[in-house]
């Protein structure tokens, strides 16, 4: 369920980030792509690639591209991301880093692949691509920020000390 709940929030998000009146680049940011590195701590890689195939078919529907190759894209970046944080075992902020940083980079690769196997002219290349590894990179440092300041606010540590201080 808070995956769903997860899935929704980040679709509002990638409508509000492609605002006409936002500088592009912060359009070039896919949140979807968040909870595809989400999932994978929760589902198996198979798992994860059906919250890929979803994550790329409502990025093809949002961007109002041709239905397929976003879908195509997202399910091979989660069974890599989900490959990679079982292989490699990774928690904390490296699994937000580097799950981000890796599902948009397997995501455009495959999607700029898939567009050109297709014979067609992707709507952007390298800089575009980079922008969008850049921005869900930079999203998914700001996830491992945040859990971490969640982390430490609700730590049995900090409770002790308030306690402390109060007798």
């Amino acid at each position: 369920m808070k995956i769903a709940i997860a899935f929704f929030v980040a679709i509002l998000l990638q409508f509000g980030l492609t605002a006409s009146h936002l500088w592009w680049v912060f359009a070039a940011c896919q949140p979807v792509l968040l909870v595809v590195v989400a999932s994978a701590r929760r589902f198996d890689p198979v798992g994860v690639a059906w919250t890929g195939l979803a994550a790329g078919l409502a990025t093809d529907l949002m961007t109002e591209r041709i239905i397929g190759p976003g879908g195509i894209a997202g399910a091979v970046a989660g069974v890599v991301v989900a490959v990679v944080v079982r292989k490699f075992e990774m928690v904390g902020p490296l699994y937000w880093i580097v799950g981000s940083l890796l599902a948009a980079a397997c995501s455009e690769l495959t999607w700029i692949l898939t567009l050109v196997t297709l014979g067609m002219k992707p709507d952007h290349m390298w800089i575009g691509a980079f922008a969008t590894v850049a921005m869900t990179g930079a999203a998914g440092f700001l996830v491992a920020a945040s859990e971490r300041v969640v982390r430490a606010w609700q730590s049995p540590e900090r409770r002790r000390r308030r306690v402390l201080r109060r007798l």
